[in-house]
């Protein structure tokens, strides 16, 4: 039976209510154009732009999936954030260039520059690696509130399920980022202060170090060539994959972008010390649960009721945001990519239509990665393959910053790093080298593409383009976009 009183599930429900409060003001404007929700106007602040970059991993894995492996093998685990963030501080430069070309999604700079075909085939995997994400963002928040407040699975999970689409559908852009916002002060604030006083509370470093498993203070545990492509592989996330560049492209300018994902490499660099730590108090302790639940267990059992829940509220919430970011990105893709298109294109399109659509499709697209959550089915090879095909689209990307890349080499190269990356999943199981750690597919597959394009671009006399007239009209477009928005408000 539930506690309706207990002060945990209280200030959860507390800061639960904060997080609509804010999604709703800040979403308010969002039905004024296609691209105000989906790209905020463009107009996204520094502040905001680092927290909402920073919160789409901030609750699943950088969190709750940082203490459970550290749980499990100790504080090596802390690789897994700390190399996502010099990912994304090292892409700085890259991110700079890419904002430069104003489109609304991966797909549809890809096919201004390769063709429809290549468009139309990352569009395809991107919505499927989006709603695989979003499917497993939702079990996961499920168990997570059902397990710390006590309410009954399934009533937690179509809880959670009703707040991330309710939200999106409502504000786009504007209500993620800022919701965003909120969790990520929240997290990063609490758990600043949290861990230190949780490693107090159990006795300190040396407690933790003499209870734990050997090997658990190996620093490099889990290998070399592990945290290697870690690094590789966070290089293609934060470079091609829509739910981060839609960030990026919401941006207020170049200058922010930047600076905003550097900001956020730079905070995730150290954050997974924490969590990881986290992780090794609930093991040191000997905590007999499940290893998703270390960071819930060791803030539950080692901090003061009120804290704990400001906390798990904001970790909670921060999964949220990591689902409803995925559903956004998948929905623009699916109605920027291919619904658009499919209709002849923006011509006789309203505003008001494509932001009605938009959030149909969000609708649709979210009860339908709840309803895969619940299935059974094997959503991790859904999400490996989407997750890995959006990876491989990096090297469409890089390769605009060579003159002699050709359009007719995007799609077989992406057929290729496709292929590569299945064959290396599916069927040699990611291998280890020298007993360091595993080779992430998306390495192997985007340097396939990589290779591919190149080859395709050197032997075959296609026609090459140029960026400066992908990037004009692209302007061109995006300007007519905002017009009729403008156009659209005038005329209310």
């Amino acid at each position: 039976m539930v506690d309706l009183l207990n002060p945990v599930l209280l200030t959860m429900v507390g800061y639960f209510l904060l997080t609509l409060i804010v999604g709703i003001w800040f979403g308010r404007g969002a039905s004024e154009g296609y691209v105000q929700f989906t790209l905020a106007g463009r107009n996204l602040s520094l502040p905001v732009y680092m927290m909402t970059y920073f919160a789409t991993f901030a609750g699943s894995g950088l969190t709750m999936g940082v203490a459970q492996d550290a749980f499990l093998q100790g504080i090596s685990a802390q690789w897994y954030a700390m190399t996502q963030g010099l990912a994304w501080m090292t892409m700085t430069v890259f991110i700079g260039y890419i904002y430069t070309f104003e489109v609304v999604s991966v797909p549809e700079l890809l096919g201004r520059v390769y063709g429809d075909y290549t468009k139309y085939f990352a569009a395809a995997f991107t919505i499927m690696g989006q709603i695989a994400l979003t499917a497993g963002q939702a079990i996961g928040m499920g168990s997570v509130l059902a397990v710390v407040t006590g309410v009954d699975l399934s009533v937690a999970f179509w809880i959670s399920v009703a707040v991330f689409i309710g939200l999106t559908a409502y504000g786009g852009m504007s209500t993620v980022a800022y919701t965003d916002t909120l969790h990520g002060v929240v997290i990063i604030l609490g758990t600043i202060i949290a861990i230190p006083i949780a490693v107090s509370n159990v006795g300190g470093v040396d407690a933790i170090a003499a209870d734990v498993p050997e090997g658990h203070l190996n620093w490099f545990g889990v290998g070399l060539v592990q945290i290697g492509t870690w690094y590789l592989m966070y290089l293609t996330v934060a470079g091609a994959q829509q739910q981060m560049l839609q960030r990026t492209w919401s941006a207020g300018s170049r200058k922010i972008a930047m600076m905003g994902t550097f900001l956020a490499g730079t905070v995730i660099t150290g954050y997974g010390i924490l969590t990881a730590a986290a992780g090794m108090i609930a093991n040191s302790q000997g905590a007999q649960i499940e290893s998703e639940m270390a960071f819930a267990w060791t803030i539950t059992n080692t901090l003061p009721d009120v804290f704990a829940g400001l906390l798990l509220a904001a970790a909670v919430s921060s999964v949220i945001t990591g689902a409803d970011s995925f559903l956004l990105a998948g929905a623009t893709s699916f109605i920027n990519d291919l619904y658009i298109p499919a209709r002849g294109g923006r011509t006789g399109l309203s505003d008001d239509h494509l932001v009605l659509v938009m959030r149909l499709t969000i609708i649709v697209f979210g009860v339908g990665a709840a309803l895969i959550a619940l299935s059974g089915i094997e959503i991790i090879v859904i999400n490996t393959l989407g997750m890995g095909i959006m990876s491989v689209l990096f090297a469409g990307l890089v390769m605009l910053l060579w003159s002699g890349t050709v359009r007719e080499a995007g799609l077989p190269a992406f057929i290729v790093g496709g292929v590569v990356f299945a064959i290396w999943e599916f069927y040699l199981g990611s291998p280890e080298l020298f007993g360091e750690g595993q080779v992430e597919p998306a390495v192997p597959a985007t340097v396939a593409a990589l290779l591919t394009l190149w080859l395709v671009s050197v032997f075959y006399d296609g026609e090459r383009f140029d960026t400066d007239d992908v990037r004009e009209l692209a302007s061109e477009d995006m300007d007519r976009l905002t017009a009729d928005e403008l156009v659209s408000e005038d005329e209310d």
